[in-house]
């Protein structure tokens, strides 16, 4: 108990500093690059590096893809992802129009690189080690990165309603990601390709400019969660998250 304590604290504090540590302390030591590869690649080697080695010491290097839920299901993350995306890509296309201007940077910065790595520090990491490492319930692990991950996007909403929207939203979405993610037999490649596809349909095409979206884009996203959710049932019978599990595991 007392070991799972020490375990718990010391993964949010990683995760607390990786993810809002960069920032103050590159300003204070006053680094800063020109290119735009540069910034993307010191943001995410800042959310990795530390993630990986507290991975490493507290649960084994040995098993690091393991516990982060990489070391199997790459091809099933891919094929359970394209077929729940097919609504959202045919919705996207429908309503928005085609984007053909998007620097290829910026379109694997706003689609593999966010998609990936916001799964492996929020999902993966956090998520991951707090409920499969360290005893906690469904409902507190997912709660706490869904409520980190809410707030990180409510920078897209310009009203209250707006704001409030984009952080319920995306709240939500994370503990979906963590449902499926646990679901599919602690698989993060589930989670981490639907969000990749995800964010590619909404960056190919001018649908909306913050998380929250219009009425019939948010109809064709809310199919693809329902389709994700019933090839999730179908296919994995046995729950891994039931009831005994949403407060204490």
């Amino acid at each position: 108990m007392k070991k799972n304590v020490i375990n718990s604290l010391i993964v949010i504090f990683v995760f607390v500093f990786a993810y809002y540590g960069r920032r103050p302390v590159f300003e204070i030591l006053g680094i800063s690059f020109d290119q735009y590869w540069l910034r993307m690649l010191a943001f995410y080697l800042w959310w990795t590096i530390p993630a990986l080695v507290i991975t490493g010491i507290l649960y084994s290097f040995k098993d690091i893809f393991s516990n982060l839920g990489f070391d199997k299901g790459f091809l099933t993350g891919l094929w359970v992802a394209a077929i729940s995306v097919l609504p959202m890509f045919a919705g996207s296309a429908f309503t928005g129009a085609f984007v053909k201007d998007t620097p290829v940077i910026e379109l694997l910065h706003g689609t593999l690189f966010a998609g990936f790595f916001e799964e492996f520090l929020f999902r993966g990491f956090l998520f991951g080690l707090l409920f499969n490492k360290n005893n906690w319930g469904f409902i507190p692990a997912a709660l706490l990165g869904a409520l980190i991950f809410g707030s990180g996007h409510m920078y897209q909403g310009n009203t209250l309603s707006q704001t409030t929207g984009v952080f319920i939203m995306t709240a939500l979405g994370a503990a979906w990601f963590s449902w499926l993610y646990i679901e599919w037999k602690n698989n993060l490649w589930v989670p981490v390709f639907l969000h990749i596809f995800m964010n590619l349909s909404w960056t190919l095409f001018d649908v909306s400019d913050n998380a929250l979206g219009t009425i019939i884009p948010s109809l064709f996203r809310a199919a693809t969660i329902a389709v994700s959710i019933m090839l999730t049932l179908k296919l994995n019978p046995v729950r891994k998250i039931h009831r005994r599990v949403l407060i204490r595991n």
